[in-house]
């Protein structure tokens, strides 16, 4: 953390957090964590988390003890976005963020667009908790075992339990790092990866039976349309990980799901193996991401939606070379 946000920090009383509309655990995890750092360590500060969207009960262990959308004060000092690659993705609380006179923007989204007027972007990073806790060890701020747990569980979800191809050496140094405080890691994995619901096993299975392929197999989407949640008795965070089912498919390049939420109302996730940039091609869509993970959000017809994304992705899949993968 520099030292100008370090003096802003250090002055300011009231402070906003917020992140992307329908946080997933990276942005709910580096919120929550940001907010316990500040007030582990500085005195008087007054810090509020704000979120724009439904939240499952899958997440409900990040918010045990911890005050979400509080009635906000009338001005704010300073305001930290998280996970956002652009200020349209914050959602209900973007007047709040454009009216606070320090916007500081952490991110790891290689699509960012460096919005805020202190920028803390890295693509190389696996996640923004990966982020928060480097800034925060720069800092010399001293972590608890809740800060110390909430900064695994973002770091192993986004990296999709440590297999995603976003995961560097300083990863894993910083994974070690936090594993020295005492929290049940083994449990963090099991709620999330070895906990599936009959009902996300249901729509696991129909998911699957509508998976197809183009571009000599090498871009494979799937489709969950909003009719599937009521009649499975499943919720959107059922949808998590499902994806990765495309990608892990020999031979594919990248994947896609389209999940209708609601109506009309398409939520687009996209993962690739590295040779296409899912980012850019998310950024198309008024999106964002990495170049191994991106997602958007678009209202229509499920199926064209699908249509206008495989004109976008057989191309890109055209230049993709043949190479031998060397162990």
């Amino acid at each position: 953390m520099s030292k100008v946000v370090k003096d802003i920090l250090k002055n300011a009383k009231k402070i906003a957090i917020v992140s992307h509309i329908s946080p997933d655990a990276d942005a709910l995890c580096s919120s929550f964590a940001l907010k316990n750092i500040i007030q582990n360590n500085y005195d008087y500060k007054y810090v509020d988390v704000f979120i724009d969207g439904e939240i499952g009960s899958l997440y409900d262990p990040i918010f045990r003890d911890e005050v979400v959308n509080p009635t906000p004060y009338n001005s704010y000092d300073m305001v930290y976005v998280l996970d956002c690659p652009n200020l349209g993705r914050t959602g209900k609380f973007r007047e709040l963020v454009e009216n606070t006179p320090v916007i500081i923007n952490i991110d790891h989204h290689q699509t960012n667009d460096r919005f805020g007027h202190i920028n803390f972007v890295s693509p190389s990073s696996s996640s923004t908790c990966e982020i928060v806790y480097l800034m925060s060890k720069h800092s010399n701020h001293e972590l608890n075992n809740l800060i110390a747990k909430e900064l695994y569980q973002g770091i192993i979800t986004d990296t999709n339990c440590f297999t995603s191809n976003s995961i560097t050496k300083r990863t894993h140094r910083v994974v070690s790092e936090l594993l020295e405080y005492k929290f049940d890691s083994f449990a963090i994995k099991s709620y999330y990866f070895k906990n599936n619901s009959l009902a996300k096993t249901q729509l696991l299975s129909k998911t699957l039976l509508s998976m197809k392929f183009y571009g000599d197999n090498m871009f494979t989407t799937m489709k969950i349309p909003n009719e599937l949640f009521s009649k499975l008795d499943a919720s959107f965070e059922d949808t998590l990980g499902i994806v990765d089912n495309g990608i892990n498919v020999s031979g594919a390049e990248v994947s896609a799901i389209l999940i209708e939420s609601e109506p009309q109302k398409v939520y687009v996730s996209l993962r690739s193996k590295g040779r296409v940039n899912v980012g850019d091609i998310a950024k198309q869509f008024n999106g964002g991401g990495s170049a191994a993970l991106a997602a958007f959000q678009r209202t229509g017809n499920i199926k064209e939606i699908e249509r206008d994304l495989v004109k976008k992705v057989v191309p890109e899949l055209e230049e993709v070379d043949e190479e031998e993968i060397i162990f």
